[in-house]
């Protein structure tokens, strides 16, 4: 009795053993499956996340490149129209917005004529330096406008407040002035003495295109009319207010209020040079803008001397994905 009850005990603890066993190996098999499937769940996840980026990123480049296609849809319209032959038709360059429609999108373009900046290839001291006396504060116009000089001359001399090579050698530049005439604007942000912000600032007011000494008086706006000598603020206010009323009216403008600001000034009508700011803003939000230089033939069409994108982003209550 003793042996048999000594052998169901044995085999009881056995059999309790296997079953604590199996609960163990039972418990364990959990874990590896939870784990499998948090390690499943998380790699679905990933996966999910890069389908959705890369749908997100193939949208947006999708966008891009349909504003880019409107923009230029827009800008040879602009063309079109400024090469109308009807003068009932014909776009004058009187910088006015006009807008473009397109599926999808709206679409603004202004023509203004570039031979209404300053061009600072050509424009005398006094001129430049009248443009940056309202620009800026903290520096002295007069040197601005002399080290642009000293830039686009081919000399070695340095005007009284400009600045040739050794004065960017002082100044820490590793460059001097080029000597030459610049290509683009951007490159004044080379010159001594200027920033990005400054740039920034002046941008608008300057071109490389227009070629000329003088500044269109038909197509000039407020800022550069002030700019030149002669002409205070209250005569630029005055003059471009008579502009406008002409131009309603198809009258002959009067130039004789501008005095001796005339010298500096070109009363011809118009020009070959034009540029031209473009926005597209599709319907999803995205905005692009554009800033275009044309010489305009009405016989040939166009040449496009400049195209760049200014800063883009969305529009106002736009939906992100």
């Amino acid at each position: 009795a003793e042996i048999g009850t000594d052998g169901r005990t044995g085999r009881t603890r056995h059999h309790r053993g296997d079953q604590a066993m199996n609960r163990r190996e039972q418990g364990f098999a959990l874990i590896l499956v939870i784990w499998a499937l948090v390690l499943l769940s998380s790699l679905a996840g990933g996966f999910a996340y890069a389908v959705r980026h890369e749908i997100r990123v193939a949208g947006d480049m999708e966008a891009i490149v349909r504003a880019e296609a409107i923009a230029t849809a827009v800008l040879n319209t602009a063309v079109l129209a400024l090469s109308n032959t009807d003068p009932e038709q014909r776009w004058q360059v009187d910088s006015q917005t006009h807008l473009i429609p397109w599926p999808g999108a709206s679409s603004t373009v202004t023509v203004r004529s570039e031979s209404g900046r300053i061009d600072i290839n050509r424009a005398p001291q006094k001129l430049l330096a009248g443009l940056f006396s309202q620009l800026v504060t903290d520096t002295d116009p007069e040197a601005l406008a002399d080290a642009i000089i000293d830039w686009r001359d081919s000399d070695n001399r340095p005007r009284p407040a400009g600045a040739e090579l050794n004065a960017y050698i002082q100044a820490g530049y590793r460059y001097g002035p080029s000597n030459n005439p610049f290509n683009s604007v951007n490159e004044l942000s080379q010159v001594i003495g200027f920033d990005s912000g400054m740039l920034d600032t002046a941008r608008d007011y300057l071109t490389v295109y227009s070629r000329q000494p003088r500044v269109n008086a038909s197509s000039a706006d407020l800022v550069v009319l002030a700019a030149v000598p002669g002409i205070d603020r209250d005569k630029a206010v005055a003059f471009i207010a008579h502009r406008e009323q002409v131009l309603a009216d198809g009258g002959a403008l009067d130039y004789t209020p501008l005095g001796t600001g005339r010298r500096y000034l070109d009363t011809r009508p118009g020009g070959k040079y034009l540029s031209l700011d473009i926005e597209v803003v599709l319907d999803e939000g995205l905005k692009r803008r554009e800033h275009a230089v044309i010489q305009l033939d009405r016989k040939r069409g166009y040449r496009l001397l400049a195209r760049e994108m200014r800063p883009v982003g969305m529009a106002p209550g736009a939906k992100t994905q």
